[in-house]
């Protein structure tokens, strides 16, 4: 509740300066970029952290809780209050991981749908001939007026409102505390210096002990594994499906472009940018709504078959579903064939359903880091797996680029085959592997607690020692 605000501002106001630091040159225009993902990674890893802490506990959550507790004694009297305690907590509720984190999920896709639809809307020759009436076009590097500018403004912007709408929801008091306590007297802004360099070693240690027993533990290896092979799917379709529905005619982007010509005050390009982003609203918007049904159901499954069995399945047909399907894609595209034929057979249709199965995982793999790691680090968890997946996407989408290039000519329907064949192969290991080797046991920050169990298992026998020596 502290960090989201934070994050919400400063990402709203990278957003906004970015059209002028791309006007200031590439090296700025990376800065931006490289500060709005820093600030931006934030926000769904705290988001989960908030979840899972605040969802319903599982009796395996409730466990780690108890285990961490450095009064546990092994009396049966003791043991049997732990047990009444345990159900006291968990009580009657059901348990709403799953749908608790589809709801953060879905607002991420919705919030995507969003922002394909501006620049639809933005970038049409209608709203461009109308922004440039009324003046609001900007200057680009070449003294051309250019709408893209705009778009990175309403968003910054709609980022800062969203922020102050819902402020209540947010916790401000601790900044301000800190801030008044920090400004009382040099000594004391002395000792905030220290302890927050402090704070940051131990930040900086206690996310490399959780990577560190992310990457030993079976489940932490499957939740990586599922992300990686997530990260090559999304991002290869979000970057190069609109490209390649271009060549196979369904976004005619070339006519767009011929079309818009006759005018000074309309850029070709950021009507075919806008027409490529229309294809992809409604997957998002497909994709939020299967995604919370998944979520809802997946709760409901599990307190049928069980937490293992319902993330293992429902993963294996997020990857292996879509997987598939680019390998259709993939054969399609090595004859030459642009999917004539049934509506279902759409290139267009195909790629929205490989978006929307992967929505499935939403009872999958983005629920798994509240269950096998403790509530305090489930949220690193969720980032590390982030970590991969940007850095499996992004190398897919390099690699797509590397292949695609034909020496300034444009790429053939023939030539996206590979490529396709690539990312499906990573989708389908990822969630293979997963759903061979995920579990449903609290695995990940339990060596803390183990050794303040330890402590505490050796203190009441030091005790009990020293009470019969009295004796």
């Amino acid at each position: 509740r502290r960090i989201l605000p934070l994050s919400l501002v400063l990402t709203g106001i990278t957003t906004f300066l970015f059209p002028m630091a791309a006007m200031a040159g590439p090296n700025w225009a990376i800065l931006d970029r490289f500060l709005l993902g820093l600030l931006e990674g934030v926000l769904l890893p705290a988001a989960m952290a908030g979840v899972s802490t605040t969802t319903a506990s599982s009796s395996s959550s409730v466990d780690a809780m108890f285990a961490s507790d450095a009064t546990i004694t092994t009396t049966t009297s003791t043991t049997s209050t732990l047990e009444e305690r345990k159900k006291s907590i968990i009580g009657d509720n059901q348990d709403i991981k799953a749908t608790a984190s589809a709801i953060v999920i879905a607002g991420c896709y919705l919030g995507s749908a969003w922002a394909y639809l501006s620049a639809w809307l933005i970038f049409s020759e209608t709203s461009q001939l109308h922004l440039a009436q009324w003046g609001l076009l900007q200057h680009d590097t070449s003294s051309s007026l250019s709408v893209w500018p705009l778009l990175f403004y309403i968003n910054g912007i709609l980022s800062l409102f969203v922020t102050v709408m819902f402020s209540s929801e947010f916790d401000l008091s601790g900044w301000r505390n800190n801030r008044s306590d920090n400004t009382s007297n040099s000594t004391v802004h002395d000792e905030s210096t220290d302890t927050a360099l402090s704070s940051t070693m131990v930040i900086v240690k206690d996310s490399i002990a959780v990577a560190k027993e992310t990457l030993s533990s079976k489940s932490g290896r499957a939740i990586i594994a599922a992300q990686i092979g997530q990260g090559a799917l999304l991002y290869s379709i979000s970057s190069w499906g609109p490209l390649y529905l271009e060549r196979i005619a369904d976004v005619s982007t070339t006519t767009a472009a011929a079309d818009t010509s006759s005018s000074s005050f309309v850029s070709s390009t950021a009507v075919a940018a806008g027409i490529a982003a229309s294809s992809l609203i409604v997957p998002q918007i497909t994709q939020a709504l299967i995604g919370m049904s998944i979520g809802v159901g997946a709760d409901k499954l599990s307190s049928t078959i069980g937490s293992r069995l319902t993330r293992r399945s429902l993963q294996f047909i997020s990857g292996v579903g879509p997987a598939l399907i680019l390998l259709y894609l993939s054969f399609l595209a090595s004859v030459g064939n642009s999917g004539d034929g049934t509506p279902f057979q759409s290139p267009a249709f195909l790629f929205g359903a490989a978006q929307t199965i992967s929505a499935i995982s939403l009872g999958a793999v983005s629920v798994s880091h509240l269950e096998v790691a403790t509530p305090s680090k489930a949220g690193a968890v969720y980032a590390l797996g982030n970590v991969f997946a940007a850095i499996s996407g992004s190398i897919t989408v390099t690699l797509f680029g590397i292949l695609l290039d034909k020496d300034g000519q444009q790429a053939a329907i023939s030539d996206f085959s590979l490529p396709f064949q690539i990312v499906a192969l990573l989708s389908m290991a990822g969630s293979v592997f997963y759903s061979l080797s995920i579990e449903s046991d609290v695995e990940i920050g339990m060596q803390k607690s183990k050794k303040r169990l330890q402590y505490s298992s050796l203190s009441q026998d030091d005790e009990e020692e020293e009470l019969t020596t009295y004796h």
